[in-house]
């Protein structure tokens, strides 16, 4: 049963910005930038005004200091799961998100104007550099982080340079959700001592935004840093689970964590599906392969590839980061109930796209024990399908280990194959040329 809260909840908390303060602007829920006048004061107070429902939806948690109701104002938990807390408290093992994507980065400048991800522009953490700007200090420059959406906030980590004695002492903080109306959170945050220490600073308040902007106050030798967002709620466990608390996710690489914060597995890079077949899909393999070569399989232990050139006939093998597939027990750490397959080739035009809820080859997948037979049978064909594999499919590998979802894990004898250098060295899309001559591209997703 829904529950109502009728009662001021109130805080006197000297940490917070008391002056923040932001009305309703009508009922709706309360993680929702249209249900507030002034969205980025929320953490601070928020008043809910005469004949306003708002709502907390379910498994969702939201954070502010002070709720006021006036007249017949309410505010309602729509489960178990939805919870109000204190914006003041703080997540003791923050996730961290600091992406090696060059469209989640901004600076105001970059020494000698280099691009990102080389020499001077190389701002996430443990990177081999840093970022550095183009002048030693000029009390202006800032380096800035895009989370991709709007995210509850409680503070950053940073580093210095890693290879040189360079590194910023204290800095002010800025927070955005649309990158033009700004608030500072920290005036002046004491950050960096030496060159690797992180050094991790909470926010008075936890805030609600999108954009983080530290802006360098004192530094030792030049203005250089590396630079995370310590994200007060624990990370989603797949695109799924995104996708169910936004519904306006857009596909893109996003950070998950396939057994939670308490958990030994780190976070993890992604690609999220966000509108196939009602989206939510997480990518687990990805193989784009240059026809006339035949390089090494990457099997991924505690990491997943992400989206990178999808044009037949790119040469990913030689990315760490879009080249290769979960390992067996890499993936029995993720829940899921379907997969979905799509391969392409220039060898002809069929296109494989299809899903599966057969948990014969979901539990081959996740042990690389057993087969995927039955998977002929149990399969939905998905747009662009139009390939005779799987329902063609009569033979299939069993015990395969890391390598069930590549090495002919359903085929048609000398026909119809998926094969992912099956054999060691045969790259196949729906059909049977025995070799790396064509150009392929396979993915796996679950969901």
């Amino acid at each position: 049963m829904n529950r109502l809260l009728v009662f001021i909840l109130f805080l006197n908390l000297s940490s917070v910005f008391a002056q923040t303060s932001t009305n309703s602007t009508g009922s709706g829920n309360f993680n929702s930038t249209a249900t507030w006048i002034s969205p980025r004061d929320l953490t601070g107070t928020a008043n809910i005004l005469n004949g306003h429902t708002i709502t907390i939806p379910s498994g969702n948690n939201v954070y502010s200091n002070k709720v006021t109701f006036t007249g017949t104002a309410r505010m309602n938990f729509a489960s178990g799961t939805s919870k109000w807390i204190a914006a003041t408290i703080f997540n003791p093992s923050p996730p961290t998100e600091s992406l090696n994507i060059q469209g989640n980065w901004s600076a105001s400048s970059v020494f000698v104007g280099d691009a990102f991800g080389t020499n001077h522009n190389r701002p996430w953490i443990d990177s081999d550099q840093a970022w550095s700007a183009a002048v030693a200090n000029n009390g202006t420059d800032f380096l800035q982080y895009d989370l991709k959406r709007i995210r509850w906030i409680q503070g950053i980590v940073t580093q210095g340079r890693a290879n040189m004695d360079q590194w910023v002492t204290s800095a002010k903080v800025d927070v955005s959700l649309d990158n033009v109306n700004w608030i500072t959170v920290a005036s002046n945050l004491s950050l960096n001592s030496d060159r690797n220490t992180k050094v991790f600073r909470n926010f008075p308040n936890v805030m609600y935004a999108q954009y983080v902007r530290v802006i360098p106050i004192n530094v030792v030798n030049f203005t250089s840093m590396r630079l995370g967002i310590l994200l007060r709620e624990q990370v989603f466990r797949s695109c799924k689970e995104i996708l169910t608390n936004d519904a306006s996710s857009v596909s893109g690489v996003y950070t998950i964590d396939p057994d939670g914060i308490s958990g030994t597995l780190p976070a993890t890079n992604c690609y999220c599906d966000m509108t196939t077949d009602g989206g939510g899909w997480t990518l687990v393999l990805n193989y784009l392969h240059r026809g006339g070569t035949d390089p090494a399989l990457r099997t991924l232990t505690n990491a997943l590839p992400v989206l990178g050139a999808t044009t037949l006939g790119t040469d990913e093998s030689s990315s760490t980061s879009t080249w290769g597939h979960a390992s067996n027990s890499y993936l029995n750490s993720y829940t899921f109930s379907e997969l979905r397959f799509y391969g392409s080739t220039n060898a002809h035009n069929r296109i494989i796209h299809f899903k599966t809820t057969h948990t014969g080859t979901i539990n081959y997948f996740k042990t690389g024990s057993g087969s995927a037979s039955g998977i002929q049978t149990g399969f939905t064909a998905l747009s662009g399908h139009s390939a005779f594999l799987p329902g063609s499919s009569a033979s299939f590998f069993t015990g395969q280990g890391d390598l069930a979802m590549t090495n002919f894990p359903f085929w048609l004898a000398s026909t119809y194959h998926w094969g992912i250098k099956g054999h060691n060295v045969r790259w196949e899309v729906d059909d049977f040329n025995a070799g790396s001559s064509f150009h392929t591209y396979h993915q796996v997703w679950i969901r």
